[in-house]
């Protein structure tokens, strides 16, 4: 067969059809070739050679047939979206979603990170990640999605999870489960950099499938963030009674540590103990690490609120030697920093320095800013303890700083107070109150015990002020 000028034909070779077409027809076209060269003739069985003849002209015929259809199909534009539609389908980027959750979860520079609860939240970004490849969404807007989402973007993401949650909420109630996950991993990206959107998605997720745990847990994860702690507790509590009904052991350890996280913040310390304990022996029959790492560190914790400092530093031990053993360098770094504070109230400063100094290094390597933030309101502690008020008040600010960008209002009640007290050492009660105020108004709104402690100082001032006058 003659191909000469077959640049001039190439160009229309472009549709699968007609190039398979265009390849079968070049190849059944030898056998005219081998019939003029004799070679078909020279067969000894009669039958062979005739039916070579045939197979071979016939598979000509077939492939001229599957040529023009392809033309025909390639010219009207019909059955062409869909095979590129097939092939696109098989070229959805390949991601690993729990690197991606996990690099996602690093890049929280607006959110209060929560090292207790890292690991939900981690989870909850690898499914949404994994999740993405089954939408149904148009291939080019996932891969698309995914390319940001490792670029730590999330609005492309969250705007697939959005459709998929309006087409499946159009169904009817027969969709309402899958409706629901969608509405679960809209939460979880939005959960990166937009609190009042994830907490309307995670309440229209439990609205959808009241039954998930996850649900509730992640509703109460945000409550809290934003100082709801009185909703964040009955959250929690309806986790937890869906976890103990599906008999999830695992589960259940969960929203006991979250719950006893919302006693420990209110002060509530026999109530938090109590559900730390039991996270524990659960944890231990489990073989759950992780779940006993963190009941032993918040234990810790609990102690150390009570001033029981040797029982609070042999929790901490304890966990330290958990994360460690678990390559957990979060939770190490962390629990260096409440030894040194358990240094710290002792009067042990150089100890405590060390400690922090230690964690510091960690921390600032993993760029973890919600420890940084404790570590330097911890030094600030330090140096206003040693009387040295521009170095204890350099680190509070920077601590002030961090707490401010993670939008976490504890941490930063924490400093005005601390900030307040070192204007105060320095006789400017002015500056002192108007900190004291600003720390004051958002312990309130998070119902913190330690809104009266603040409020004490306020009084004292005033009274000081008052006297001072006579």
């Amino acid at each position: 067969m003659n191909i000469t000028g077959f640049e001039k034909v190439a160009p229309y070779l472009t549709h699968p059809l007609v190039l398979v077409g265009f390849v079968l027809m070049l190849a059944y076209g030898i056998h005219w070739q081998l019939m003029k060269s004799g070679l078909l003739a020279q067969a000894t069985k009669k039958d062979s050679a005739l039916i070579i003849r045939l197979f071979l002209r016939y598979g000509f015929w077939l492939a001229l047939f599957l040529l023009l259809a392809g033309f025909g199909l390639q010219f009207s534009g019909i059955g062409l979206s869909a095979w590129n539609s097939y092939m696109e389908k098989e070229k959805v980027v390949a991601v690993n979603a729990g690197k991606v959750a996990e690099q996602l979860y690093a890049q929280l520079d607006t959110k209060d990170q929560q090292l207790s609860t890292k690991d939900e939240q981690i989870k909850a970004l690898t499914e949404a990640v994994t999740a993405l490849s089954k939408t149904g969404a148009p291939v080019k807007s996932i891969n698309a999605a995914l390319q940001e989402l490792e670029q730590g973007h999330t609005d492309k993401a969250q705007a697939i999870f959005a459709e998929v949650l309006r087409s499946k909420e159009a169904e009817g109630r027969q969709a309402n489960k899958e409706a629901a996950a969608a509405a679960r991993h809209l939460g979880a990206l939005a959960y990166m950099n937009d609190t009042k959107a994830a907490l309307t998605a995670y309440q229209k997720a439990v609205e959808l499938d009241p039954d998930n745990a996850d649900g509730w847990n992640h509703l109460g994860l945000l409550l809290k963030r934003t100082g709801a702690l009185n909703q964040a507790e009955q959250m929690y509590k309806k986790a937890l009674e869906i976890n103990k009904h599906s008999g999830c052991k695992e589960g259940t350890a969960c929203a006991n540590i979250n719950l006893g996280t919302v006693y420990l913040i209110r002060g509530e310390l026999d109530k938090a103990e109590q559900l730390y304990k039991a996270v524990l022996a659960t944890s231990q029959s489990l073989g759950d690490k992780k779940a006993m790492m963190r009941a032993c560190i918040n234990l810790g914790t609990m102690y150390a609120k009570r001033g029981n400092l040797d029982q609070a530093e042999q929790w901490y031990r304890k966990g330290l030697e958990m994360s460690q053993a678990l390559g957990d360098k979060r939770n190490t770094a962390k629990t260096y920093v409440n030894l040194g504070i358990v240094c710290n109230m002792r009067g042990d400063l150089n100890q405590a320095e060390q400690l922090y100094r230690k964690a510091l290094e960690m921390s600032q390597l993993l760029g973890d800013k919600k420890i940084l933030a404790n570590i330097y309101g911890s030094l600030g502690n330090l140096y206003a303890a040693s009387g040295e008020l521009d170095q204890a008040g350099q680190m509070y600010r920077k601590a002030l700083e961090i707490n401010e960008a993670l939008g976490s209002k504890e941490g930063m009640a924490i400093q005005y107070g601390n900030l307040g007290i070192v204007y105060a050492k320095r006789w400017e009660p002015d500056k002192a109150e108007e900190l004291w105020k600003k720390s004051l108004r958002l312990y309130q709104a998070m119902g913190h015990p330690n809104a009266e402690k603040v409020q004490e100082w306020l009084d004292d001032l005033a009274e000081y002020r008052t006297s001072s006058t006579q």
